[in-house]
This record gives structure tokens, sequence and C-alpha cells, in this order.
């Protein structure tokens, strides 16, 4: 594996962790020459982060011991050396070993002279890190040739193919040998996916010009066993996870929602990668700036969390998700918009399936807001410019101060807009509706179903020209 310059600042202490245990406890003997009354660092990988276990500070003859009662979690670990460079273990059952090199000017030193007994699996490792090394040096040394003959090319351009023989061969060698090692696992998971040439018909088109992309799609978790929760230790998994999520699938509710489902059923008997994935991608949009994406955390929610599979979830954290799920239930992008029964000025009842309009655009607003004042005469330009296009504004005034709302109205000249209030409180629109902050705005189809919620008015109006230019098309 190649060498990588680590900041210790980036490297913290993992709390409050509850991931299964074996028993007995990890032994490792260390010796580092040059390192002598030295400081240096049992870590580990995890996600896309990096965590201190152990401490331990070499004698005067450069040797010491990192000790625990508890066996480490099988993964990747490694020794963080003083400059930050990490010396790569793989760790798995055998945790009584020793490691023994030398410290130099240069970084490949760590791994080039060193020698482990007690664990295969260590070795095994080290080995191919050695390998790897070897492999490295002489490709770098090939391309820095300079060749004068198409000859002299071939020859370099041979060598190079052999050297990738090689390695394609010991990674072989260790699928087929070492098929239950933690490096068979990781070699896998990198592995690429032979995709086929399109299919063709007779004369040689191209049938499907996507086929490529859905079957790399659909084979790209071919190598990876949602089983093994040694891969959560590397720097490899959650690389994988992410990569799909951002590269391979469209970023919208209904997609991220299969997709999520299809990787935890992978999961499903593997309680450390099932709670891993379900964090990852929970997190990943519930902090997504993506419109319409809350409809993920409700399920998430509804189907994960709040149904009692999520054991490992404190239970005030739980209440607040219950609470944030019911608050975003009703106001999904694509669900029919909840019906309100409100009063104009002049206390007549008004409701949002009511407005015969082309779309329908609820302004929540309050007039001592200054993000309001900001907002409410762009809003009412847009209504200007859109009316007879079909499009209506509901203005609805989320206070109870009559004479301000109609102080408001007037000074802005909003005489034209539906202008409603719950003077009673009783229509539940706060819920309904999400309304925690003013303004507000969500646009409605002719059909009152929610298109776009909790936008800016400059957002608001490229969507309805982009609603209009789609209908032109399809006209």
């Amino acid at each position: 594996m190649r060498l990588i310059k680590y900041c210790l600042v980036a490297i913290l202490v993992v709390l409050g962790c509850s991931f299964a245990k074996a028993d007995g406890g990890y032994n490792i003997k260390v010796h580092i020459d040059g390192l002598a009354d030295s400081t240096v660092y049992l870590c580990y990988y995890f996600g896309d982060k990096q965590y201190a276990k152990d401490t331990l500070k070499l004698d005067k003859k450069a040797n010491g011991v990192f000790k625990g009662d508890k066996k480490l979690d099988g993964g990747i670990y490694f020794v963080l050396v003083p400059g930050n460079y990490p010396l790569e273990l793989m760790i798995d059952n055998e945790q009584d070993f020793s490691i023994s090199t030398k410290f130099t000017s240069d970084v490949n030193d760590l791994i080039k002279y060193m020698t482990t007994e007690g664990s295969d699996e260590v070795k095994l490792y080290v080995d191919y890190q050695q390998f790897m090394i070897k492999q490295n040096s002489l490709a770098t040394e090939l391309r820095k040739r300079s060749p004068k003959t198409k000859a002299d090319e071939k020859v370099i351009k041979d060598s190079l193919d052999l050297l990738y023989e090689e390695v394609k061969a010991r990674w072989d060698d260790i699928e087929n040998n070492h098929q239950k090692s933690l490096l068979a696992a990781v070699l896998r998971i990198n592995k690429d996916i032979d995709i086929p040439d399109f299919p063709r018909d007779a004369d040689g088109n191209v049938l499907d010009s996507a086929f490529q992309y859905k079957y790399y799609k659909k084979h790209f978790f071919d190598n990876v066993d949602f089983q093994d929760a040694r891969l959560l230790r590397t720097a490899f998994f959650q690389k994988k996870i992410d990569r799909y999520f951002e590269k391979m699938i469209l970023q919208a509710p209904d997609t991220i929602i299969k997709e999520s489902k299809m990787l935890l059923d992978k999961a499903e008997g593997c309680d450390d990668v099932f709670r891993f994935l379900l964090q990852t991608i929970f997190n990943k949009y519930n902090n997504s700036d993506i419109m319409g994406m809350d409809k993920v955390l409700v399920f998430f929610g509804d189907n994960y969390y709040l149904n009692g599979r999520a054991t490992w979830a404190d239970s005030t954290w739980l209440e607040k998700l219950r609470e944030r799920v019911e608050e975003l239930r009703y106001n999904q992008v694509g669900n029919q918009a909840v019906e309100l029964k409100l009063y104009t000025y002049d206390d007549q009842p008004v409701t949002i399936s009511g407005v015969n309009a082309e779309y329908t655009v609820l302004f929540f607003f309050e007039p001592s807001c200054g993000h309001c004042k900001k907002a409410t005469p762009k809003m009412k330009a847009l209504a200007d410019k859109f009316w007879e296009r079909g499009v209506e504004v509901m203005g609805i005034y989320t206070q109870t101060d009559k004479e301000e709302w109609g102080k408001f109205i007037e000074s802005q000249g909003l005489e034209n807009w539906i202008n409603a209030w719950d003077p009673y409180n009783q229509s539940g629109f706060r819920l309904f509706y999400d309304i925690r902050s003013t303004p507000s705005i969500y646009l409605l189809d002719r059909g009152k179903k929610i298109i776009a919620k909790r936008i800016d008015v400059e957002t608001l109006e490229k969507v309805l020209e982009d609603e209009y230019a789609r209908k032109d098309k399809n006209k």
C-alpha cells in the first residue's frame, strides 16, 4: 500500500463506540532503530477518519510494547512515528506479535527493513507492502528513461507490463491462498470491474448507449463483503460508499431511498456494518442542501430509527428525531399540500384548495422580520410578472396583530394577493408547513402538490421559468 503522510492533529480518540470485541487482549512488541526515547502511537482507520488507540514511549534501546486487555477489532492499524509517518499493519485474530524496523530519512525504509514474528496475518501484509514498494520503485525508474527509438519505447512498455502482470499474479495468489484474510478482502474491494463492450445489432450499431454505465452500477459492489466488519477499519470501505452515492446515482430522494435500502439489506446480520451504513447515509442526507432530501430523513426515521432497529441510539436523540420527522412528514416535495382553513383580512374563510391558479405560491411572513422586509418586494415583483401566466400568491401572515398586518399589506402594495391569516390558531400551519422561521416559500402546482419548498424568491423565479419551459416544450 502507498504510504501517506498524516497530520497528528487529525487523529482523534474514539469515545463511546460499542463494537463487538473478541475475548483476550493484544500484545504488540515494537522495535524501531533510530527512535530511542521517542513516543509512537497505535492508530487505526474508521470510515474516512483515523483514531488513536494506544500510546507508547520507546525505551533507550528503541523497544516498547503496546498492550491492552481486550482484543483489537480487525482492521488496518498503523504505528505513527515522529514526522507523522504511518507504519501500516493488518491486525486480525493473531494479536501477540513483534515488529522490528528502522527509521531513516526515507519513509519507505520503515517498511523496507521491517520484520515481524508471531502473526501470519501481519507478515502477509508486510511482505505485500515490501513487494509493492519494490514494484513501484522499478516502475518509477522505467518511466524516467528517455527512449531514443521505437524499440526503446517497446522495451519500456513491455517491462512495465511485466511488472503489472507480476502484481496481478501476487493479487491472485493472495486471493486464492489467503481467501479469508483481510488483505484479500481489501484487494477485492479495490478490484476493477471488467465491463463488457456495448451490445450491437447485426450492422454494428450500439443498441444501448447506457449499457456500460448500467452494468458498472449493477456490479459496483460485487467484490464488497457487507458481512465483514473489518473493512470498516480500512481507508477503502467508506470511499466505496461515498463514490457510489456521489458519482453513480441520481441525487433524488426516491433514488437515495431505494439505493440505501439495497445496501442496508446487504448488511443485515452484521450489526457493525449495518450501523455504520445507516449512520453514514443518514448523516449525508440529513445535512444535505438539496431540496426534498427531508424525504430521506423521514424514510430513515420511520423504517430504521423509530421502529426499534437502531438499538444503539440515545433515547433523547430519538425523541428529537421523532419530533423532526413529524414536522417534515406532511410537507415533502411531491406531497399533496395539506389543506388550511384560513381567513382574509375581512374575516372571510379561504382555503388553499380554493385558489384557482396554474401555480400557487404560499408566502409565510411576518412584518417585523428583517428577511421578510427584504423578500416581500421581490415576491411582489415576481407576482406581478407571472400573474398573467396563472400564478397566484397567498400571503400568509403568521402572527396575531391585525393592525400590524393591515399596515404591511398597504405599505407593500399587496392588495392583489390572497392575504390570509389564522387568528384562532386552529389550522396547524406551523406543523404542516414546518414554519420555524420566516419568510418561508412553497410552490404548488394546479393540483396543489408541492413542487418546491423553503426556497428564496430568486430560486422560485427560476423554478417557475423551468416549469413553464417544460410545459411549452410538451405542447
